[in-house]
């Protein structure tokens, strides 16, 4: 991980290489959760001492939740060090092949499992937009292979390829229903669309500005300053009308909490109000995602200056 101050997020270099991943996927499976953890904390060291940049945004990140959770008179309840981040990163992509993998044996359960069990008697799809906090990917997973919900996840991994060739190893189907979302245009909603009729679900973050156009972004306050979140998904949630949930997956010491939150149903954006209207909507999901990063500060994996990600865009 390495990237310049307010260079864009898609320009961050992936690190490490597949052999050595899969031989750590290799120890998982062996010797279980506990020998994996042992020998991934030599690991994450080796890349915690050579990541300059990311172990820089990381501090940085973390002094943010500090001053945070200071001023709500909230202690954090764990160190939260650079080189715990760095740790949390690690596990989260081992624990997601695993998933894919079938060899996921942690428990993985729902604040509210109410709403999971209406969104899957729903009869018509979903969107689902979460964040770069916690693990998506063990609640698609979950989904695909125990309730067959079939989840489709807008992604941008041109700046990933070697997790993507370990996983394509490990769990070949977390890739059946991925989209480049930095391929969409008018005929993509279209499919979009008529996935959501069939009773399809879709699934985007909303944490890092486009990669196309990083202009398209809205600041808005968050961890006490304000930074540029992206307008594609609320567009994409209004275009496709249908029921908006914001996603929360979180690793709580005993394996996966799920969050799920009604969000819309559907997202409306009047074309006479729709600037402000996407300034209201943005905040509330930064809101809301402040909050999950109070609950579990190490788990928000974005290792690049965030603030600064679309600084030539700031409003004057």
């Amino acid at each position: 991980m390495s990237v310049e101050r307010g260079e864009h997020w898609s320009q961050v270099r992936e690190r490490g290489d597949v052999a050595g991943m899969r031989f750590l996927y290799g120890i998982y499976l062996r010797g279980g959760r506990w020998a994996f953890s042992l020998l991934l904390y030599f690991v994450v060291a080796y890349f915690w001492l050579t990541a300059g940049r990311a172990r820089r945004a990381s501090r940085e990140y973390l002094t943010r939740i500090r001053s945070r959770l200071a001023a709500i008179d909230r202690p954090p309840a764990m160190a939260l060090t650079t080189l715990s981040h760095f740790f949390e990163f690690g596990r989260s992509l081992l624990d997601k092949g695993a998933m894919w993998g079938g060899s996921f044996r942690a428990p993985l359960e729902f604040d509210n499992p109410e709403v999971f069990r209406q969104i899957r008697e729903l009869g018509r799809g979903a969107l689902f937009i979460g964040s770069h906090l916690g693990n998506l990917e063990m609640l698609r997973a979950y989904a695909d292979t125990e309730h067959g919900l079939k989840v489709n996840a807008l992604v941008y991994s041109r700046n990933s390829p070697k997790w993507s060739r370990l996983a394509e190893t490990i769990g070949p189907r977390a890739f059946e229903r991925m989209i480049e979302i930095d391929t969409l245009g008018p005929e993509s909603i279209i499919e979009l669309q008529d996935k959501i009729r069939a009773g399809e679900h879709i699934a985007i973050t909303a944490d890092r500005v486009s990669v196309r156009h990083k202009e398209r972004s809205i600041h808005v306050p968050f961890l006490g300053e304000t930074a540029p979140f992206p307008e594609g998904p609320f567009i994409l949630a209004s275009l496709l009308a249908c029921p908006v949930y914001l996603l929360f997956c979180v690793a709580n010491g005993k394996g996966y909490r799920v969050y799920i939150e009604p969000f819309a149903d559907p997202l409306s954006l009047p074309r006479a109000r729709r600037h402000e209207s996407l300034e209201r909507i943005i905040a509330r999901y930064a809101q809301r995602l402040e909050a999950y990063c109070l609950l579990a500060p190490t788990q928000w994996f974005n290792f690049f200056d965030f603030w600064e990600q679309a600084r030539n865009d700031r409003p004057k």
